[in-house]
């Protein structure tokens, strides 16, 4: 037998395999995503920074990619996460968790150095992360701080450091829902 024939009969057999396989994949295996709702970030501190609550949602975002999960987002909320407010949001957008996140405090100030020239800049955060569980009834409320006093420069102030607790608090939020794909978020 030629070689290319034998080829081209190995690649229809593996074809003809692999389309039985696909065409009679059970349904049990569709996937079927989990719906969560992301209400939009919540400032109490009084910062009200964009770029700061861009960068926020997007990281909390990354938690949750498709396929296995399904973002649904609302307004942000104007009064104090409970678990009954978390319930009830999951209730009203037919959703299987919600999670929250509230920049509880955030003070940002810049000062100059007592023997040099360098301009400094101290900052002081804490975010709190709510979340509801449907599935499981798990509600929870995690919190992270964080600080620093540096030069100011492009790596200062307080995007760094929110997204450094940000990843703490992800990371303890991976057991009520945990990450498709275990690794870097971005």
């Amino acid at each position: 037998m030629h070689p290319a024939a034998l080829l081209r009969s190995v690649a229809a057999i593996l074809l003809f395999s692999f389309s039985l396989l696909l065409f009679n994949m059970p349904v049990s295996q569709a996937i079927d995503s989990v719906k969560i709702t992301l209400p939009a970030i919540t400032d109490k501190s009084g910062y009200r920074n964009n770029e700061l609550n861009a960068a926020l949602l997007t990281k909390l975002r990354s938690q949750f990619r498709f396929p296995k999960y399904e973002i649904l987002t609302v307004a942000a909320l104007n009064r104090d996460v409970d678990r009954p407010l978390l319930e009830k949001l999951a209730t009203d957008n037919a959703a299987d968790g919600v999670v929250s996140l509230e920049i509880t405090v955030l003070t940002n100030r810049l000062h100059h150095g007592f023997f040099d020239d360098e301009t400094y800049e101290s900052t002081f955060l804490t975010l709190t992360l709510s979340y509801y569980n449907k599935q499981t009834g798990q509600y929870g409320k995690l919190a992270a701080s964080r600080s620093a006093t540096e030069i100011v420069g492009v790596f200062s102030g307080p995007v760094p450091l929110a997204l450094a607790a940000l990843e703490d608090l992800l990371n303890q939020l991976d057991k009520a829902f945990p990450r498709q794909f275990p690794g870097p978020r971005y």
